[in-house]
């Protein structure tokens, strides 16, 4: 079992580095295009019809992504009035209870939003002319990402920190609440 944590965690950390890199990268692209775009329309009177519809599609795929990495690095945020409750050695039962629902909603999400790129397939984009599916495909893609994360820090931390957000572990940190 323990050499399975292993090497689940190496391809957790690979996918995490694959993932930061492509975040990157769109980021880049995005900004590029979008200073790119916004020349043409107001300097050369020459828009770029097609530039939109691609930093949409970037920006799909950034948000998708980058939530798996903020459940991943714990950067998301969480509204808890129950957190505290949850410290307490009689209650910590509830944190796999909380975990197991997270887990069953990332799984739900991904079945949905697998549905909607079958149906974004017959879609075209009328400027880029590739199919819609290219950008719904950022969904499932971000929750199964999302899923390996959340299921590696179970394996490694248990089921309390996983879906802890940022505030939460800053307070506990410097001796805040407990």
């Amino acid at each position: 079992m323990e050499n399975l944590r292993k090497i689940f965690g190496r391809v957790d950390d690979a996918i995490a580095a694959v993932e930061d890199f492509v975040i990157i990268v769109i980021h880049a692209l995005m900004a590029g295009l979008l200073v790119i775009s916004v020349a043409l329309r107001y300097v050369f009177n020459n828009p770029l019809t097609w530039g939109e519809e691609l930093i949409v599609a970037l920006l799909t795929w950034m948000v998708f992504l980058g939530a798996a990495a903020a459940v991943r690095s714990q950067m998301h945020i969480r509204i808890d009035v129950v957190a505290p409750l949850l410290r307490r050695p009689k209650f910590y039962w509830l944190n796999t209870l909380t975990l197991l629902i997270g887990i069953a909603i990332i799984l739900t999400m991904i079945w949905a939003c697998y549905e909607q790129v079958l149906q974004e397939l017959v879609v075209e984009s009328p400027m880029l002319g590739v199919s819609k599916a290219w950008f719904a495909a950022a969904m499932p893609a971000g929750m199964v990402l999302m899923l390996i994360h959340v299921l590696r820090m179970w394996m490694d931390q248990g089921a309390a920190p996983v879906f802890r957000g940022e505030t939460e572990v800053l307070v506990i940190s410097e001796g805040g609440v407990q």
